[in-house]
């Protein structure tokens, strides 16, 4: 028996309003200027926003997540960046 993947309380089928989101989100990364953001992995749903992926530096973590804060619709953040020196 294969193991089952990991439960996630994200929706597989997100609405238009939480693309709109999403792509809102996506924008405010990228208008920091720093590459590395654009990277990152964003799921949205009902206004809950998760970031996931890997980052070089803890200063770029955290204007990640001024830049999803900072956009209007986001209620709530669940930030699993992981910074990873390398």
């Amino acid at each position: 028996m294969s193991p089952s993947p990991p439960h996630s309380d994200f929706a597989e089928d997100p609405s238009p309003e939480d693309r709109e989101l999403e792509s809102s989100v996506r924008n405010n990364l990228q208008l920091t200027g720093y590459h590395q953001l654009r990277r990152i992995d964003v799921v949205v749903e009902g206004g809950r926003v998760r970031l996931s992926g890997r980052l070089p530096k803890f200063y770029l973590l955290q204007l990640a997540q001024q830049a999803v804060m900072n956009t209007e619709g986001v209620v709530n953040l669940d930030n699993s960046i992981e910074v990873v020196r390398g």
